[in-house]
């Protein structure tokens, strides 16, 4: 058997450069724990107080499919905006009929998740403790069971429009980490070129705001009217789209054996008018 494919190396990990936003080894090797690992990689066993939060890029999948499914919505091809490292893009290609494309503003986690699914895996390595690691092995399906997958780098705020338009957007932890989050929105309801009407559309977002990524005024939500961000996304939304479904979905992200970052998503699912 051909071994996988060195993703991130135990090195790269204590790297002292100034690396780009996004692009640092250790954040991608805790990205990459998130969207693939198992159970026992993301805890060293299995067992865990957190444990209900692993498998988030899955959990957005299904849901999405429950939605397709409930509305009768055939997804053909769809689009993963900040797809990362490539997690939720995998996980709808098991389901989506034929394509599955992830757009990121990460040079690096395109390339990551390029040469993950060329080979259909890879290795990396996560922090253990001080300067120990550990080596993570993935694996993800081959072509012949899943959807086409392509990835590319693109910016969320100006997203090309394709040949074809999608069937289903997904939008997974990406609002509040864009200059103009209303913006973004209404690329999918301005017009079909990208989400073709009828089509699906889910946000994903924990609402983290912070303005060295977008000044507060562009925050979706008012504190002068007391109007949470959930209520902001309605507003933006409720003329072009029907919604579907509503949920908070738990995420994690593993510092080191004994300190992770948990998260818990509002998740929305739409269907374009």
């Amino acid at each position: 058997m051909t071994l996988p494919p060195a993703l991130l190396k135990g090195d790269e990990l204590f790297e002292h450069d100034a690396s780009a936003q996004y692009d640092a080894s250790r954040d991608l090797s805790k990205y990459l724990l998130m969207h693939y690992g198992s159970l026992e990689d993301l805890f060293n066993g299995g067992q865990h107080p957190l444990a209900p939060a692993h498998g988030y890029c899955q959990r957005l999948s299904d849901l999405l499919r429950s939605c397709a499914e409930q509305t009768g919505t055939t997804v053909a091809r769809a689009l993963d905006v900040g797809c990362s490292v490539g997690g939720v893009t995998h996980a709808l290609s098991g389901w989506v009929r034929d394509e599955v494309v992830g757009v990121d503003v990460s040079q690096r986690s395109v390339e990551i998740a390029q040469t993950l699914t060329e080979h259909g895996g890879g290795t990396f390595c996560v922090i253990e403790q001080g300067p120990f690691h550990r080596e993570v092995v993935i694996r993800v399906a081959e072509p012949g069971q899943r959807a086409a997958v392509s990835f590319e780098v693109g910016d969320a705020n100006a997203l090309r429009a394709p040949e074809e338009a999608f069937d289903a957007v997904v939008l997974s932890n990406v609002l509040d980490r864009v200059q103009q989050p209303a913006a973004c929105l209404a690329q999918f309801s301005a017009s079909a070129d990208i989400l073709r009407s009828g089509g699906l559309l889910m946000v994903a977002c924990p609402w983290s705001w912070y303005p060295e990524y977008s000044v507060p005024s562009e925050w979706l939500g008012s504190a002068a009217t007391a109007t949470p961000s959930e209520e902001g996304l309605k507003a933006l939304l409720r003329n072009d789209f029907e919604l579907l479904a509503e949920a908070d979905e738990p995420g994690l992200l593993r510092q080191n054996p004994r300190e992770f970052d948990w998260f818990d998503s509002h998740v929305t699912v739409w269907r374009k008018r």
